[in-house]
Parts: structure tokens; C-alpha cells; sequence
């Protein structure tokens, strides 16, 4: 009996899981010659691929998931995180802008927004989200540090160091030697 996409599939997604990336990417292939234009397959091969280390793959099929379901939230998402890895950092804006116009309750989009901004010197965007990012998940500790290091570059020193103190408390062990250099 002849294989179906979905039976591919199936077998990618166990072999995603157990991480065999490089045979979830060959069943996620074969499930493509069959099915052809299934944004979801293209989307598990990207990210088999991600985690295969083959980057550029990943961004293709990301891309093109995107070409077939604009509204792709998860592919705009980690197209923005290769993006921003690779200092491509506009076209990671424009990614992380169309995800959070798509779901604007995430703050993981937000903090990573923000960690764009940072990178492009928008401060204020940046603190902007950050501040969103804490709003929608008050323990976002990353979010904190990143706020704390743009009030940083603003010379908003006490704001850093309460931002720092929050970072702590939610797990970002890295705020507290941040803290101790501040006090000194």
C-alpha cells in the first residue's frame, strides 16, 4: 500500500520528536511530493531543518510557507528569529510587526520585537515593547533584563536596576551580576 501525505507525516513528526531532524525532513519531503502546497508540512520541514542546522533551508521553506498562508503566524515568527540571528534586522521588524498585527496577546513577539529595536537603536520602541511584553506575561524575565538594558542606554539608571531586580526574581540569573556592577 503506497503512503499517504499524512502518513509521512506521522513519521516526521516522530522522528521530530525522538530528533532524528534528518529523517523527519525526508518524510516531511516525500509528504511535500505528494501534498505539495500544505503550508503546515513546509512549515514542520523548516523548522526539522532549524534544528538540523541548515539554516538556509529553514528560511526557504519558512518563506514559502508564508507565499501559501500569508497569516502564518509560527513561520513570520521564526523567519524573524533566523532574520534577526543572521543581523538582518529590518526584515525581522517587518516579520515581528505582521505576527503581532496577527496576535497581538503574545509577548514573546514582543520581547523579541524589542530586542530588534534594541539592535537598531529604536530605544524607545524597544522599551515600548518590552513594557508590552511584561504587561501581557508579568514574569517575563527576559523581557525585564532587555527593558533594563535600554533604560540603560537612556542613563535611566534606577529604572534598570528595579527592571534587574524583576529580571532576577523571574530566573534571568545573569541580572544579578548586571545589578552588583551597577551598585558598584
Amino acid at each position: 500500500m503506497k503512503k499517504s501525505a499524512e502518513d509521512f507525516v506521522a513519521d516526521g513528526d516522530l522522528k521530530f520528536e525522538s530528533k532524528d531532524f534528518e529523517g523527519a525532513i525526508a518524510d516531511y519531503t516525500s509528504a511535500l511530493e505528494i501534498d505539495k502546497n500544505n503550508a503546515d508540512i513546509l512549515y514542520n520541514r523548516g523548522l526539522a531543518k532549524i534544528f538540523f542546522n541548515q539554516v538556509s533551508g529553514a528560511l526557504e521553506d519558512f518563506t514559502t510557507t508564508l507565499k501559501i498562508n500569508p497569516k502564518h503566524e509560527d513561520a513570520l515568527f521564526n523567519r524573524a528569529r533566523i532574520a534577526a540571528m543572521l543581523g538582518s534586522y529590518e526584515k525581522a521588524l517587518v516579520d515581528y510587526d505582521q505576527a503581532i498585527e496577527l496576535n497581538d496577546e503574545d509577548g514573546e513577539l514582543f520581547t523579541n520585537r524589542g530586542a530588534v529595536r534594541l539592535q537598531l537603536n529604536d530605544i524607545r520602541g524597544a522599551i515600548l515593547d518590552f513594557t508590552a511584553a511584561v504587561d501581557i506575561n508579568p514574569s517575563d524575565g527576559k523581557a525585564f533584563y532587555n527593558r533594563a538594558m535600554a533604560y540603560l542606554k537612556v542613563h535611566n539608571k534606577d529604572q534598570a536596576m528595579a527592571d534587574l531586580v524583576l529580571a532576577y526574581q523571574n530566573g534571568v540569573i545573569q541580572a544579578k551580576e548586571t545589578l552588583l556592577s551597577l551598585q558598584n
